[in-house]
């Protein structure tokens, strides 16, 4: 198993934005061979939001972020985003 988490830092004045953006890449997500979860999860305090998605393998994960899919849903991103990102890669040794 495979983990990535996407530590993104956002401007509270562009956070709703980005909210939006994502609110629909669950569905997206559940459709990506070895995609096993997807979350987005926003802060209890301070303005990092993190993207998580698990996978079945990294194998899995590299042929997402080598797909039209991945390409299409980040094709519109904005290059003058003031979000800063900080991906972070996992292999899941213990799982409950």
């Amino acid at each position: 198993m495979f983990v990535s988490m996407n530590r993104l830092t956002v401007p509270a004045e562009y956070r709703e934005h980005l909210e939006g953006r994502f609110a629909t890449a669950g569905e997206r997500m559940s459709q990506v061979p070895g995609c096993l979860e997807y979350l987005f999860l926003t802060p209890t305090e301070g303005d990092e939001l993190v993207v998580y998605t698990k996978w079945e393998s990294e194998a899995a994960f590299k042929a997402w972020v080598e797909s039209d899919a991945f390409s299409k849903a980040h094709a519109n991103a904005n290059p003058n985003s003031p979000v800063k990102g900080d991906l972070r890669m996992y292999n899941v040794k213990f799982s409950s």
